[in-house]
């Protein structure tokens, strides 16, 4: 592993740095029925969800912030990654909190790509990864696909636009048909993109436990 590419994930993000480890769950386990019942379970128990709906929301939030770490450690130095290898992981220190703060980890091995950011994302992250968890999630009653696919877009856009400052590629994702994201309908990244506000189009459900975002729709 690439020492000076862990040291910067580990000042700007919440990375992995050897912590008592209390879970750990990787975006391969979410693609399984069992495996992502068990967790939605566990949200409910240890991190007081009040709903499975809303242990499925707060779960696509994490999934997002990891897709963003992904990306970034692609864009910015090539790294290699099997998107569901990708590590979502509990650590001790957050075990009692309310809400599920995790740390996040995956292999920072680098080599030249050999396919394009835009064919990375929407062939194998999202169809191949994305899509099939987002199915699942959306399973649970009180939350639908449009308000999942927003909170991973979030950390998408925050991502590109904030931190990498890669506007081009953002919107060539934005551009690119929704059949190569791997969905027949809705648009998992256009449909949530608005240069006329920084509103959610829909509520993540984050105000059941806490006080609404700053960005929620309902307010």
């Amino acid at each position: 592993m690439n020492s000076s590419i862990s040291k910067e994930m580990v000042e700007n993000f919440r990375w992995y740095q050897d912590q008592m480890i209390l879970h750990k769950l990787t975006l391969s386990d979410l693609i399984h029925e069992p495996s992502i019942d068990q967790h939605l379970n566990r949200m409910m128990t240890e991190f007081k969800s009040p709903t499975r709906a809303h242990a499925a929301s707060m779960t696509a939030k994490r999934v997002g912030y990891i897709v963003a770490l992904m990306i970034f450690a692609r864009i910015k130095h090539n790294a290699i990654i099997n998107s569901k290898e990708c590590s979502i992981i509990t650590i001790s220190e957050e075990s009692t909190n309310t809400s599920w703060l995790p740390v996040y980890s995956f292999s920072l091995e680098t080599a030249e790509p050999s396919q394009s950011t835009v064919e990375w994302i929407t062939k194998e992250l999202y169809a191949q990864t994305l899509v099939p968890i987002v199915e699942l999630l959306a399973k649970e009653r009180g939350i639908s696909r449009v308000v999942l696919f927003e909170n991973i877009f979030i950390y998408i856009k925050w991502i590109f636009i904030s931190t990498l400052q890669d506007s081009i590629t953002f919107q060539r994702l934005i551009k690119s048909p929704a059949s190569e994201f791997g969905v027949k309908k809705q648009h998992p990244l256009a449909l949530y993109e608005s240069e006329c506000t920084t509103f959610r189009k829909t509520c993540c459900l984050y105000y059941q436990t806490h006080k609404a975002c700053k960005t929620c729709p309902l307010k």
